[in-house]
């Protein structure tokens, strides 16, 4: 695969040493992933200078280690003549391939008269420009008044017909669709697939209303997620592979180390069957222990009891634990357990409901009852974020009290779905204004250890914890001593966190960390199937850098311990 966004993003690339440190990080991930190439982004500046020697670092990677990288040349375009003249400076003698534009830094819109120099210069030398775009819900489009929409995409195709134009990141947020459809008829618009939503859909209708030739695999450095995301796509394997290597035709042939046609070709054989392989199920026992079936609200997805298992049978998900999307809505959560219940009738041997309970509810108590104990349900999930209370609330800590009374475990979920592109209408607790926006913020965690350490004999699962994974593990399950001070509250229920949430760019580093910080018996898979792209979760435990018995942990044995179940055959 030929990844089109990658950011250098390394403190000191100031000798060909220090620039083989971030050569060789990306390459262990690359190698694990089936990543070939990338083309790298550097940083800007804010005179012609500063530009030309950002420039020339990148330049620099890529002739240190050509089979790795190419680059993207970076002008603020406020530099006016003398900033155009450094581009084609870039092109032509540096070798990049082509112009990258970011509001951030520049301050600057795709459409702002400073800037069609610079379409009007790649237009000449017949070189693509990659913008960062989005479509993110308010507060994001007042805050950030000159970053790209697909609106302004299209205005720039239109203006330059001849442009090849990159609208970057499909999902770093924000509308998708209304991205897709926008600049559907845009013929010399590309897509790069980029960005950490994993919804399902997204690369499908892409293809449909584009085309695969204008489909660009791209990473934006989530490399894991990303790669994930083309590799279970329902798409042919030729497709996936061709979009694999639609970036190769974007290069000029100034580009010194691009591939031949033949070596392209070979390589598309090549990732073909690499994709044909990657649909045959895993045998591995896995569980998923965040699934959801029902009607979600704001999108058709397939997540009928049906679709679940269907695409658990085509990852290889042996189990999961189902809770009813329609429960995260209704004003009493209880009329979704009960139709649960129903539609899973004969699938329980694969599918454990977990009811999802609202303890601001009247009544709640009597609810939870009839769902342990007359319906069967094998756990509770809180959606504070949804129901609108407090984590550390009286009554999120009366409700873990009742799941340690009736020997059931909670997971405590935050967002179903990225809030940068909620519906307008709706504005989440703990996700109001811009930051995190699908992951537990820092406060949210704060309140989450209060939670959980106020009832320590709960055996709970949080989702979404993010870069405080760690954090959440030290303060409620370790004793800690600070001088004098002795921290010695430990939760004697187990403490699991969802390994697919955690903040973990680079599996084969960053992983390490969180195997030293968190642990494997810590952690379980919860990929939110059928609702996200089950590789780009998986991918996270499947080059988990431990034994693969240390992996069977996450897998599923964890989980199924909490259930009371052990590990089948199967």
């Amino acid at each position: 695969m030929i990844d089109c966004h990658f950011h250098i993003w390394s403190q000191d690339v100031s000798t060909p040493e220090k620039r083989a440190e971030r050569a060789e990080q990306f390459r262990r991930e690359a190698d694990t992933l089936g990543i070939e190439r990338t083309c790298l982004i550097g940083e800007i500046g804010d005179t012609v200078e500063a530009c030309r020697e950002h420039n020339r670092t990148v330049a620099k990677f890529v002739t240190e280690h050509p089979d790795l990288f190419y680059g993207w040349a970076r002008v603020h375009p406020a530099l006016g003549e003398e900033g155009v003249e450094e581009f084609r400076r870039a092109v032509e003698e540096d070798g990049l391939v082509g112009f990258k534009h970011h509001f951030v830094g520049t301050e600057i819109n795709i459409t702002d008269p400073e800037f069609q120099p610079f379409a009007k210069a790649a237009v000449e030398m017949d070189v693509p420009i990659i913008s960062h775009v989005m479509q993110n819900e308010e507060p994001y489009p007042t805050e950030r008044p000159s970053e790209a929409r697909s609106e302004d995409v299209v205005e720039l195709a239109e203006q330059f017909p001849d442009l090849q134009l990159i609208s970057a990141h499909i999902s770093a947020g924000g509308n998708w669709e209304h991205r897709i459809r926008n600049i559907a008829p845009y013929d010399n618009v590309y897509l790069d697939l980029s960005g950490s939503n994993c919804e399902v859909g997204q690369i499908e209708l892409a293809a449909e209303l584009l085309g695969v030739d204008r489909l660009l695999f791209g990473t934006d450095t989530w490399l894991s997620v990303c790669a994930g995301k083309l590799e279970a796509a329902t798409l042919p394997p030729e497709d996936r592979a061709e979009i694999a290597y639609n970036f190769e035709h974007l290069l000029h042939d100034g580009v010194e180390n691009k591939l031949t046609a033949d070596e392209r070709e070979v390589r598309i054989d090549q990732a073909t069957e690499r994709f044909a392989d990657l649909d045959i199920p895993y045998d591995e026992q896995i569980v998923d222990a965040n699934a959801y079936v029902g009607e979600w609200p704001f999108y058709p997805f397939d997540a009928t009891v049906e679709d679940l298992l269907e695409r658990m049978d085509d990852n290889g998900v042996d189990q999961a634990l189902v809770s009813s999307l329609e429960a995260v809505f209704y004003r009493n959560p209880q009329h979704g357990n009960r139709k649960l219940v129903d539609d899973i009738e004969g699938h329980e041997d694969r599918l454990h409901p977990f009811a999802t309970i609202d303890p601001t509810v009247p009544g709640w108590e009597d609810d939870f009852r009839t769902c342990i104990e007359d319906l069967e349900m094998r756990g509770v999930r809180l959606l504070p974020a949804y129901h609108d209370y407090d984590l550390n609330a009286p009554e999120a800590q009366a409700l873990l009290e009742r799941c340690a009374e009736f020997d059931v475990p909670a997971m405590i979920v935050p967002a179903l779905e990225d809030q940068r592109g909620r519906h307008s209408r709706v504005e989440l607790k703990y996700f109001e204004g811009m930051g995190q926006a699908k992951h537990w913020r820092d406060d949210a965690v704060d309140d989450l250890i209060e939670l959980l350490l106020a009832v320590p004999e709960t055996d709970v699962i949080v989702a979404g914890a993010w870069s405080s994974g760690a954090r959440i593990i030290r303060e409620t399950t370790t004793v800690d001593r600070q001088d004098v001070w002795l921290n010695n509250t430990v939760r004697t229920g187990e403490t699991l966190l969802v390994i697919d949430d955690l903040f973990n760019y680079w599996t084969q580093t960053q992983g390490e960390g969180i195997l030293e910080e968190i642990g494997t018996e810590h952690l379980v898979m919860g990929p939110q199937l059928p609702m996200k792209y089950f590789e780009s979760f998986y991918n996270y435990t499947k080059h988990l850098p431990t034994s693969e018995a240390q992996k069977d942990r996450v897998r599923s044995e964890n989980v199924l311990a909490l259930l009371g179940e052990g590990v089948t055959d199967d």
